[in-house]
Parts: structure tokens; sequence; C-alpha cells
């Protein structure tokens, strides 16, 4: 296949499938709007706790809302990542939805790929360290103490966990992530 016929199958299937082109979206690489921290915390607790979202799921709807990035992708994309990843108490979804965020808002702003890749890696680590430092781990089973491949893990934390625990998480979480967008 031509790489002009294969940019138009990829063109036709991301439209088929919702997804906005604007193309002058890359055009537009230097201005992100004003972060508002607070804003950006009340819209990830309410992603988590009212519209019964995973963190993952709440920090990138939160973040992209806070960045300006509008996809009718935002946040299902995310789905897997739930409970450390397909459920499996690994890495915490603030910080994978955090990861995804950063890299969203930096080649929003950057032209260059290696420019970006490596500001990207840079501010992930920062942010993965630092959550590390205020709560011990990043392992969701570790900070939530359930096993979410059980239905028992998931019910305790629909029900208890994500309001008496994770929210504490995603407190901090969004306002590092918010002062990483500030600094941008």
């Amino acid at each position: 296949m031509e790489r002009r016929q294969m940019l138009k199958t990829c063109v036709v299937a991301a439209t088929t499938a919702g997804v906005t082109l604007n193309p002058t979206a890359r055009a537009d690489r230097k201005t992100l709007p004003p972060i508002d921290s607070e804003k950006m915390v009340a819209a990830a607790l309410e992603c988590l706790t009212t519209r019964g979202k995973g963190c993952c799921e709440s920090m990138l709807s939160a973040g992209c809302q806070a960045v300006g990035i509008e996809s009718d992708l935002i946040p299902d994309i995310a789905m897997g990542l739930a409970g450390g990843v397909g459920l499996r108490g690994r890495i915490c979804g603030l910080l994978t939805g955090s990861s995804m965020v950063v890299s969203l808002a930096v080649a929003k702003k950057e032209k260059d790929y290696a420019k970006r890749k490596m500001q990207s890696l840079q501010i992930t680590g920062r942010l993965f360290d630092e959550f590390a430092r205020q709560f011990g781990s990043c392992r969701c089973r570790r900070l939530s103490g359930l096993d979410l491949t059980t239905p028992e893990g998931r019910k305790k934390l629909n029900e208890q966990v994500k309001f008496r625990v994770c929210t504490r998480y995603v407190r901090q979480a969004t306002k590092s992530l918010a002062k990483e967008l500030m600094a941008l």
C-alpha cells in the first residue's frame, strides 16, 4: 500500500472511530491554557467518585481537560489500565494517567520528537519518584490493600476504598501533575 493510500485509510478509520481530526492542532504548539490546580483536582475526584471511573481514567480526563485536549476516546482509552493495569495491582493508574497527560501536553508544545520524548520521560520520572516518596509505593495493590482480581476486592474498592483511600492519592497526584503542567 502506498503511503498516501495508507494515510487516507488511517484518516477514515479515525473518523469512523469518532476521533476529531484537527489539521491546525500541530501548528499551535506554543500555548497551553492556564492550569488551575484546584479545578483539576475537583474534576479528577468527580470522575472517580461520581462517574465511577478508575484512577487512570480520572487523571487522564482531568488532565486533558486542563490542557485543552479533547477526544471522544478520553477517558475510555485508559480503561484497561484500571486496578494497576488489568486489575493486576501493579502501577497505580494515577501515574499511568499522568504519564499520558504529560506526553500529550508536551506534544502540544514541542515540535521535535526527540525533545518531546525526553521531556515527557523526565517529567514522568519526577512524578513517579515524588509519588513513591509521598506514599511509599507506586503499586495499586499495596496502596489500596486490595486484590482487584477478586469480586470481593472490586466490591470493597467501589464501596469504600475508592472514597476513603484513593481520593487522598488522587488529590496529591493531581496537584503534582498540575505543578508540572504549569512549568511547561
